[in-house]
């Protein structure tokens, strides 16, 4: 097993919250999501999916998982194809923003965040959760199988 880089290493570093609209973020994906060389929607999971950040990691930098490097495939989006405002039956209004969310083994780690305000009250939101939501999944099982389409190394 491959050792951690050091660019995974947190240590002192702080979380840095600027993002260009151009940055890359990587999304490791698991093999029984992808179908036909596309990705399965489930891949995609709100609220607060963990991506991993082109300015402090390659691709490969999202394979890591607690230490260890999964054979999983990578895609990836840039921070622009983020959608800002998502207005909702003229009721309320949601937004999402990535921000840098640094793990002590993942200073890369990062979440598209989801917000809800009022309609015509935008200035004030609240975070959705995935803990504030009934319903909805904590968290995916993990496997450690292996991928070959889109696998970045």
């Amino acid at each position: 097993m491959p050792e951690l880089p050091e660019y995974m290493k947190k240590g002192e570093k702080q979380p840095d919250q600027v993002f260009s609209p151009d940055e890359r973020l990587f999304r490791r994906v698991p093999p029984d999501f992808w179908d036909d060389g596309g990705i399965n929607v489930d891949a995609i999971e709100f609220p607060d999916m963990s991506v991993t950040r082109e300015k402090y990691g390659p691709p490969s930098a999202a394979r890591w998982d607690r230490g260890n490097l999964v054979d999983w495939g990578v895609i990836e989006f840039d921070v622009k194809d983020i959608p800002s405002r998502i207005p909702f039956r003229g009721a309320v209004v949601y937004s999402m923003k990535p921000v840098h969310v640094p793990l002590k083994n993942n200073y890369p780690h990062s979440e598209v965040q989801i917000f809800e305000s009022k309609w015509g009250q935008t200035d004030v939101s609240v975070r959705l959760e995935k803990k504030t939501m009934p319903g909805v999944p904590r968290r995916r099982g993990r496997s450690g199988g292996s991928c070959s389409v889109g696998s970045a190394g």
